[in-house]
């Protein structure tokens, strides 16, 4: 995906009247809102609503195209989690979201990375035609005695109760048993499969809404890299490109090139005009060294 088509939104939320420059801060990064023109974002702690529903922006623009991101800003932060709600909207409904379980540190920002799910279209449907059991109370009743007398012979209807089913609100393991409990080997939510965060090393909680997350981050890392002591790291055991800091880069471009989980390499521009195979490049050849410069895909003085 071409960052030039990424949408660039920003989101202020205080918590008291100013915001000032160590404010405690959110970074999302949010996939899955494609077609969607508004961003709706709530927040909840204690069972409570904290923070909105604020729209971003505020008012429909063209429909969103690739990843959306937004910062939040907040100057009294919570000194417990929060579930921050996530919804995408198209003529103010909602076609996708997610939720996540958040925890501030003061004075400092964190980036999430959020996948919105689709929402399923209303059917349209009907209630349907079912009615209930025929049956009727008995005519029966007590004798008006009261020489030992016994209720009449009546017996109950032959109505049944109806077969509605209970709804699964965590995730199903195979067999189509519901977990009581979602957990980092089994996490899901809505009653989908159940998902083991921890199988690819990528995660290693469930967050209350029912995502793999690595640590607070509220998603798994992302590929060629592995979750260790709740952040994401990035080493030549998983990147097969290089790595930049702790983010794998696919190791191709100009700014980035390496190969195996190397540290990245920015090349020089003068003596390179492509990376390939993890190496800055010339053309085909290796990069000019010396006084030789890259021309047209040749060294040249």
């Amino acid at each position: 995906m071409s960052r030039l088509s990424r949408t660039v939104l920003a989101l202020l939320l205080t918590a008291a009247v100013s915001c000032s420059d160590d404010a405690t801060s959110l970074f999302l990064r949010v996939e899955g809102a494609d077609e969607a023109t508004q961003l709706e974002l709530r927040g909840v702690r204690d069972g409570e609503p904290w923070f909105g529903p604020e729209r971003r922006p505020e008012q429909e623009g063209t429909p969103f195209s690739g990843e959306q991101t937004l910062r939040l800003r907040f100057n009294s932060p919570p000194d417990v989690p929060f579930e921050l709600q996530v919804d995408a909207l198209q003529g103010g409904d909602p076609i996708a979201r997610t939720s996540v379980e958040v925890t501030l540190r003061k004075g400092e920002e964190m980036e999430l990375r959020l996948q919105l799910t689709k929402e399923p279209p209303p059917d349209g449907g009907t209630p349907d035609g079912g009615e209930p059991d025929a049956g009727a109370p008995d005519a029966g009743v007590m004798d008006g005695g009261t020489d030992g007398g016994s209720p009449d012979g009546g017996e109950p209807d032959a109505g049944a109760p109806d077969a509605g089913t209970g709804v699964c609100t965590t995730c199903v393991q195979p067999g189509g048993a519901c977990v009581p409990v979602t957990s980092a080997r089994a996490c899901g939510g809505s009653g989908v499969a159940c998902v083991d965060c921890v199988a690819d090393g990528r995660a290693n909680q469930c967050t209350a809404g029912g995502a793999c997350s690595c640590g607070s981050r509220g998603t798994p890392c992302d590929e060629g890299e592995r979750c260790q002591g709740d952040i994401c790291v990035c080493d030549p055991d998983t990147c097969a490109g290089c790595c930049e800091g702790n983010a794998c880069r696919n190791g191709n471009t100009m700014t980035a090139c390496g190969i195996n989980g190397a540290t990245c390499t920015a090349c020089n521009a003068s003596k390179a005009d492509n990376c390939a195979t993890g190496g800055c490049r010339c053309g085909t050849s290796p990069a000019c060294t010396g006084l030789l410069s890259c021309r047209s895909g040749s060294c040249s003085l």
